[in-house]
């Protein structure tokens, strides 16, 4: 985990959960502070496309002020298949909605774009560690909890307690996941 660290690495987000548990806690700009965010654009519209959601007021200006070129680019915002698939289906019927959307379209994206570069990807969906694994990437790829990331801002010295930040998240969304996993897929060939 800490080789993938060192290099500002590219954080995956896949579900709109680790973006809500952090605005909670006006806690996102952690994940700019280890390296560059990217979304996929239905990640994007599940947290922000009804602004009266908790949260989705701030987690859309942190995408804009992230996105925009005076910030250097550190949220990249990925449009997918699906994503555009969504759009077009909005026109028709503005009710559309499509289950696990964001997370099969990161792992679209990640089957296109990421084969070759080391990442972490942040989740809360349980379903988001076998998918990546099943897609045998040649990257060593850390796959963490929003609660594990918690822990490494703290190991890499960004926040003061991890556990301290998650207890406020706790307090805030009483149905957050716990736990405080990491999977590690690790290259078998050399890049």
């Amino acid at each position: 985990m800490l080789t993938i660290l060192k290099n500002q690495p590219r954080i995956i987000i896949p579900d709109t959960s680790p973006l809500i548990h952090l605005a909670a806690v006006n806690a996102l700009t952690i994940l700019q502070q280890i390296g560059q965010i990217i979304l996929v654009d239905m990640v994007v519209y599940e947290a922000t496309h009804d602004l009266s959601k908790p949260w989705a007021t701030e987690i859309a200006a942190w995408i804009k002020k992230g996105s925009s070129q005076d910030d250097k680019r550190s949220i990249i915002v990925e449009q997918t298949e699906i994503g555009e698939t969504f759009r077009l289906a909005l026109i028709t019927n503005p009710l559309h909605r499509m289950a696990n959307a964001g997370e099969n379209s990161i792992i679209d994206w990640l089957g296109t774009k990421l084969a070759e570069q080391n990442a972490i990807v942040v989740y809360e969906n349980g379903r988001v560690p076998r998918a990546i694994e099943r897609q045998g990437f040649d990257a060593d790829i850390a796959i963490i909890t929003t609660r594990a990331l918690l822990g490494f801002a703290e190991v890499l010295g960004i926040i003061n307690s991890g556990e301290a930040l998650w207890k406020q998240i706790e307090i805030k969304i009483p149905t957050v996941n716990r736990a405080s996993q990491i999977t590690m897929i690790q290259c078998t060939t050399n890049i």
